[in-house]
Protein backbone atom coordinates (compact mmCIF):
# COMPACT_ATOMS: atom_id res chain seq x y z
CA UNK A 1 0.00 0.00 0.00
CA UNK A 2 1.32 3.44 -0.97
CA UNK A 3 0.26 6.47 1.07
CA UNK A 4 0.15 9.75 -0.83
CA UNK A 5 0.40 13.27 0.52
CA UNK A 6 -2.22 15.92 -0.15
CA UNK A 7 -2.81 18.98 2.06
CA UNK A 8 -6.55 18.27 1.81
CA UNK A 9 -6.16 14.70 3.11
CA UNK A 10 -5.09 13.30 6.47
CA UNK A 11 -1.44 13.34 7.51
CA UNK A 12 0.36 10.51 5.64
CA UNK A 13 2.25 9.35 8.74
CA UNK A 14 -1.04 9.05 10.61
CA UNK A 15 -2.53 6.99 7.77
CA UNK A 16 0.57 4.78 7.56
CA UNK A 17 0.40 4.09 11.29
CA UNK A 18 -3.25 3.01 10.94
CA UNK A 19 -2.64 0.51 8.15
CA UNK A 20 0.88 -0.76 8.89
CA UNK A 21 -0.22 -3.81 10.89
CA UNK A 22 -2.52 -5.00 8.10
CA UNK A 23 -0.09 -4.96 5.15
CA UNK A 24 3.44 -6.19 4.45
CA UNK A 25 4.61 -3.01 2.73
CA UNK A 26 3.89 0.71 3.14
CA UNK A 27 5.38 3.26 0.77
CA UNK A 28 5.19 7.03 1.08
CA UNK A 29 4.64 8.46 -2.37
CA UNK A 30 5.52 11.21 -1.77
CA UNK A 31 6.19 13.24 1.36
CA UNK A 32 7.13 16.78 0.37
CA UNK A 33 10.16 18.59 1.72
CA UNK A 34 7.72 21.16 3.15
CA UNK A 35 7.50 18.80 6.14
CA UNK A 36 11.17 19.44 6.92
CA UNK A 37 13.72 16.71 6.32
CA UNK A 38 14.61 16.22 10.00
CA UNK A 39 10.97 15.90 10.96
CA UNK A 40 10.34 13.45 8.12
CA UNK A 41 13.20 11.26 9.34
CA UNK A 42 12.06 11.41 12.97
CA UNK A 43 8.52 10.38 12.13
CA UNK A 44 9.67 7.72 9.69
CA UNK A 45 11.98 6.19 12.30
CA UNK A 46 9.13 6.08 14.80
CA UNK A 47 6.96 4.16 12.33
CA UNK A 48 9.69 1.64 11.57
CA UNK A 49 10.28 1.09 15.29
CA UNK A 50 6.59 0.60 16.06
CA UNK A 51 5.88 -1.74 13.12
CA UNK A 52 8.93 -3.99 12.80
CA UNK A 53 7.16 -6.63 10.70
CA UNK A 54 6.28 -4.14 7.95
CA UNK A 55 8.62 -2.98 5.20
CA UNK A 56 8.59 0.78 4.62
CA UNK A 57 9.72 2.87 1.66
CA UNK A 58 10.06 6.64 1.80
CA UNK A 59 9.43 8.85 -1.22
CA UNK A 60 10.45 12.52 -1.20
CA UNK A 61 9.12 15.25 -3.50
CA UNK A 62 9.39 19.00 -4.02
CA UNK A 63 5.78 19.88 -3.19
CA UNK A 64 5.09 23.53 -3.92
CA UNK A 65 8.78 24.37 -4.44
CA UNK A 66 9.81 24.97 -8.03
CA UNK A 67 12.98 25.59 -10.01
CA UNK A 68 16.45 25.46 -8.50
CA UNK A 69 15.24 25.93 -4.92
CA UNK A 70 12.96 22.90 -5.22
CA UNK A 71 15.65 20.79 -6.87
CA UNK A 72 18.24 21.68 -4.23
CA UNK A 73 15.86 21.10 -1.32
CA UNK A 74 14.92 17.64 -2.57
CA UNK A 75 18.48 16.55 -3.37
CA UNK A 76 19.81 17.82 -0.02
CA UNK A 77 17.05 15.93 1.77
CA UNK A 78 17.68 12.73 -0.18
CA UNK A 79 21.40 12.87 0.60
CA UNK A 80 20.74 13.34 4.31
CA UNK A 81 18.27 10.43 4.35
CA UNK A 82 20.32 8.02 2.24
CA UNK A 83 22.16 6.30 5.11
CA UNK A 84 19.06 6.25 7.31
CA UNK A 85 16.43 4.79 4.96
CA UNK A 86 16.67 1.32 3.40
CA UNK A 87 14.24 1.98 0.53
CA UNK A 88 14.47 5.59 -0.63
CA UNK A 89 12.46 6.99 -3.55
CA UNK A 90 12.05 10.37 -5.22
CA UNK A 91 8.94 11.74 -6.90
CA UNK A 92 9.95 13.12 -10.31
CA UNK A 93 8.32 14.77 -13.31
CA UNK A 94 11.25 16.61 -14.93
CA UNK A 95 14.56 15.63 -16.56
CA UNK A 96 16.94 17.36 -14.12
CA UNK A 97 15.48 15.98 -10.89
CA UNK A 98 15.18 12.52 -12.48
CA UNK A 99 18.81 12.58 -13.57
CA UNK A 100 20.22 13.82 -10.25
CA UNK A 101 17.95 11.84 -7.94
CA UNK A 102 18.64 8.57 -9.76
CA UNK A 103 22.26 8.81 -8.59
CA UNK A 104 21.08 8.68 -4.96
CA UNK A 105 17.83 6.76 -4.56
CA UNK A 106 16.64 3.17 -4.91
CA UNK A 107 13.70 4.11 -7.09
CA UNK A 108 11.80 6.88 -8.84
CA UNK A 109 8.06 7.58 -8.60
CA UNK A 110 7.12 9.00 -11.98
CA UNK A 111 4.07 11.24 -12.11
CA UNK A 112 3.11 9.89 -15.52
CA UNK A 113 0.66 7.28 -16.82
CA UNK A 114 1.15 7.18 -20.59
CA UNK A 115 3.81 4.87 -22.08
CA UNK A 116 5.13 7.65 -24.33
CA UNK A 117 5.59 10.01 -21.38
CA UNK A 118 7.20 7.29 -19.27
CA UNK A 119 9.64 6.27 -22.00
CA UNK A 120 10.69 9.91 -22.32
CA UNK A 121 11.34 10.53 -18.61
CA UNK A 122 13.06 7.16 -18.07
CA UNK A 123 15.61 8.22 -20.66
CA UNK A 124 17.06 10.69 -18.14
CA UNK A 125 17.98 8.07 -15.52
CA UNK A 126 21.69 7.91 -14.77
CA UNK A 127 21.59 4.36 -13.44
CA UNK A 128 19.15 1.48 -13.11
CA UNK A 129 16.64 2.00 -10.28
CA UNK A 130 13.13 0.80 -9.46
CA UNK A 131 10.75 2.52 -11.87
CA UNK A 132 7.29 3.25 -10.48
CA UNK A 133 4.41 4.88 -12.38
CA UNK A 134 2.02 6.80 -10.14
CA UNK A 135 -1.16 8.26 -11.63
CA UNK A 136 -4.80 9.14 -10.93
CA UNK A 137 -6.79 5.96 -11.54
CA UNK A 138 -10.43 4.90 -11.79
CA UNK A 139 -12.78 2.41 -13.43
CA UNK A 140 -15.32 4.37 -15.46
CA UNK A 141 -18.14 5.27 -15.42
CA UNK A 142 -17.96 6.53 -11.85
CA UNK A 143 -19.37 9.21 -9.59
CA UNK A 144 -15.74 10.19 -8.98
CA UNK A 145 -14.97 11.13 -12.59
CA UNK A 146 -14.76 14.84 -11.74
CA UNK A 147 -12.20 14.03 -9.02
CA UNK A 148 -10.19 12.04 -11.56
CA UNK A 149 -10.19 14.95 -14.00
CA UNK A 150 -9.12 17.42 -11.31
CA UNK A 151 -6.27 15.12 -10.24
CA UNK A 152 -5.14 14.76 -13.86
CA UNK A 153 -5.26 18.51 -14.41
CA UNK A 154 -3.15 19.09 -11.29
CA UNK A 155 -0.32 16.82 -12.48
CA UNK A 156 -0.51 17.51 -16.22
CA UNK A 157 1.48 20.74 -16.35
CA UNK A 158 3.98 20.29 -13.52
CA UNK A 159 7.14 20.48 -15.66
CA UNK A 160 7.93 23.00 -18.38
CA UNK A 161 10.28 20.70 -20.32
CA UNK A 162 7.61 18.03 -20.42
CA UNK A 163 4.91 20.48 -21.55
CA UNK A 164 7.12 21.84 -24.32
CA UNK A 165 8.29 18.41 -25.50
CA UNK A 166 4.77 17.02 -25.85
CA UNK A 167 3.20 20.30 -27.03
CA UNK A 168 0.70 20.72 -24.20
CA UNK A 169 1.34 24.48 -24.15
CA UNK A 170 -2.19 25.52 -25.09
CA UNK A 171 -3.87 23.27 -22.57
CA UNK A 172 -1.46 24.24 -19.82
CA UNK A 173 -1.90 27.95 -20.42
CA UNK A 174 -5.56 27.49 -19.51
CA UNK A 175 -5.15 24.98 -16.70
CA UNK A 176 -2.31 26.85 -14.98
CA UNK A 177 -4.64 29.81 -14.35
CA UNK A 178 -6.95 27.72 -12.16
CA UNK A 179 -7.05 28.00 -8.37
CA UNK A 180 -7.18 24.31 -7.51
CA UNK A 181 -8.24 24.84 -3.92
CA UNK A 182 -11.29 26.66 -5.28
CA UNK A 183 -11.78 23.98 -7.96
CA UNK A 184 -11.83 21.25 -5.31
CA UNK A 185 -14.13 23.26 -3.04
CA UNK A 186 -16.59 23.83 -5.91
CA UNK A 187 -16.50 20.14 -6.78
CA UNK A 188 -17.38 19.21 -3.19
CA UNK A 189 -20.09 21.80 -2.62
CA UNK A 190 -21.61 22.24 -6.10
CA UNK A 191 -20.48 19.12 -7.99
CA UNK A 192 -19.05 21.20 -10.84
CA UNK A 193 -15.65 21.55 -12.48
CA UNK A 194 -14.33 24.40 -14.66
CA UNK A 195 -14.80 24.47 -18.43
CA UNK A 196 -10.99 24.58 -18.74
CA UNK A 197 -10.88 21.03 -17.38
CA UNK A 198 -13.99 19.77 -19.19
CA UNK A 199 -12.59 21.00 -22.50
CA UNK A 200 -9.57 18.70 -22.18
CA UNK A 201 -11.37 15.72 -20.65
CA UNK A 202 -10.33 13.21 -23.31
CA UNK A 203 -6.68 14.28 -23.28
CA UNK A 204 -6.49 14.29 -19.48
CA UNK A 205 -7.93 10.79 -19.14
CA UNK A 206 -5.96 9.26 -22.01
CA UNK A 207 -2.60 10.89 -21.30
CA UNK A 208 -2.54 11.46 -17.54
CA UNK A 209 -4.69 8.74 -15.97
CA UNK A 210 -4.91 5.00 -15.71
CA UNK A 211 -8.64 4.92 -16.26
CA UNK A 212 -11.49 3.74 -18.44
CA UNK A 213 -13.73 0.71 -18.49
CA UNK A 214 -12.31 -2.49 -16.99
CA UNK A 215 -10.67 -3.70 -20.21
CA UNK A 216 -9.16 -0.29 -21.00
CA UNK A 217 -7.70 0.08 -17.51
CA UNK A 218 -6.17 -3.40 -17.57
CA UNK A 219 -4.82 -2.75 -21.06
CA UNK A 220 -3.09 0.45 -19.94
CA UNK A 221 -1.65 -1.30 -16.88
CA UNK A 222 -0.14 -3.99 -19.10
CA UNK A 223 1.42 -1.32 -21.32
CA UNK A 224 2.90 0.56 -18.36
CA UNK A 225 4.24 -2.62 -16.73
CA UNK A 226 6.30 -3.30 -19.85
CA UNK A 227 8.18 -0.09 -19.04
CA UNK A 228 8.00 0.18 -15.25
CA UNK A 229 8.54 -2.28 -12.42
CA UNK A 230 5.53 -1.17 -10.43
CA UNK A 231 2.33 0.86 -10.79
CA UNK A 232 0.55 2.82 -8.06
CA UNK A 233 -3.17 3.33 -8.62
CA UNK A 234 -3.69 6.85 -7.32
CA UNK A 235 -6.72 8.69 -5.99
CA UNK A 236 -9.67 8.45 -6.55
CA UNK A 237 -9.42 4.69 -7.27
CA UNK A 238 -9.70 3.51 -3.67
CA UNK A 239 -12.57 5.88 -2.87
CA UNK A 240 -14.71 4.31 -5.56
CA UNK A 241 -16.61 1.17 -4.39
CA UNK A 242 -16.82 -0.31 -7.90
CA UNK A 243 -13.08 0.10 -8.53
CA UNK A 244 -12.24 -1.46 -5.17
CA UNK A 245 -14.62 -4.37 -5.78
CA UNK A 246 -12.87 -5.13 -9.07
CA UNK A 247 -9.33 -4.74 -7.74
CA UNK A 248 -8.77 -8.49 -7.25
CA UNK A 249 -10.09 -9.14 -10.75
CA UNK A 250 -7.60 -6.58 -12.09
CA UNK A 251 -4.72 -8.40 -10.40
CA UNK A 252 -5.86 -11.75 -11.82
CA UNK A 253 -6.05 -10.22 -15.32
CA UNK A 254 -2.44 -9.04 -15.04
CA UNK A 255 -1.03 -12.50 -14.28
Amino acid sequence: MWVGYNPLFKDPFYVADLIADYVDFVGFGVVTVDFGCKDILRRFRNLVEEHRDTTFALGIGAGELRGYSGLKAVLDCLKSLRKEVDLLFCGCSGPKITSEASKIVDGILFNYAHPEHLSWIIGFLKREVYKVAYAPSLILPSEFEFDLLIACAMVSCSNRNFVKTFKYDGMCREISKLDFLRVIADRKSLNVIPDEIKRYKDVLIDKFAIAGDFESLVGRLKEVLKICDHVVLGDPFFRDPNSVEQFEKILVSLK
